[in-house]
């Protein structure tokens, strides 16, 4: 077993604990003793080789009969983020506000998208859209549905029918419904007055309806809040009686 004799142990743990190098902690003139052994770490079975931000194996260590292990490299083997907040010498594994959403419903990728008419389409909003109060999105899908003979008011006849798989990942999805007066995004392009006609979106989980808004029209925002807690599939249906842009803005999910 190798030994090395550290001084400050401030400056050791940080750098164990570190998510880019910051230092902050209460100094200390202490010197320990740290025992390096070639000490492996394997979570369900799979090694895992630990590293910190810039890429550099971090070795763990031991020191008063207690093992440290580097908390990037475990906090990314279970897929969570890891923040240093050097003001209040604290680490944050996964959200470091609970507040913020976990992931956003337009970075998910779909598994199933029926257009329905060929001249229907969507995309994920790369730009701005601007609704009918002048307020402005920046993230979220874009609809488009050209006029059809379709029952706007009727979801088994939906114009646009989108899946994302959640796989009872997240808890909670909100935003908003909105009708865009105006939009300038990357794949469509820059397009002023889209058009009033009213329109209708549901949303299902597992093939049950879990929210609806019916009559959405240019003068306000519809705010979703739906409960999608044990949700595999996420189905949106989208209808209206002419052609029609319709955004889904902000949709963010919450574990």
């Amino acid at each position: 077993m190798k030994k090395r004799l550290q001084g400050l142990i401030a400056v050791l743990l940080i750098g164990v604990i570190s998510v880019g190098g910051i230092a902050g902690a209460k100094e200390m003139s202490e010197n320990v003793e740290v025992f390096y052994n070639n000490i492996k770490i394997f979570i369900d079975g799979a090694e895992i080789v630990p590293k910190d931000a810039v890429g550099n194996t971090v070795e763990p260590f031991i020191m008063n009969g207690t093992t440290y292990l580097p908390v990037r490299a475990i906090a990314n083997a279970f897929d969570k983020d890891v923040e240093w907040d050097g003001a209040t010498a604290s680490v944050y594994i996964g959200k470091k506000d609970e507040t913020k959403p976990d992931n956003y419903l337009h970075k998910i990728q779909y598994n199933n998208y029926q257009e329905g008419d060929n001249n229907n389409d969507f995309s994920i909003i790369n730009g701005t859209i601007t609704d009918f109060n002048k307020n402005i999105y920046t993230n979220g899908l874009l609809l488009y549905t050209h006029w059809s003979n379709a029952v706007k008011d009727d979801e088994d006849k939906a114009q646009i029918i989108i899946d994302y798989p959640l796989n009872s990942q997240y808890d909670k999805l909100k935003g908003k419904i909105v009708l865009p007066k105006e939009f300038d995004i990357t794949t469509w392009g820059e397009k002023n007055n889209c058009g009033t006609s009213m329109t209708n979106v549901w949303f299902y989980g597992d093939e049950e309806l879990l929210y609806k808004a019916t009559g959405v029209t240019s003068s306000m925002p519809f705010n979703v809040d739906i409960d999608v807690r044990g949700v595999n599939q996420l189905t949106i249906k989208f209808t209206t009686g002419s052609y029609s842009y319709i955004a889904l803005t902000d949709l963010a999910l919450y574990k």
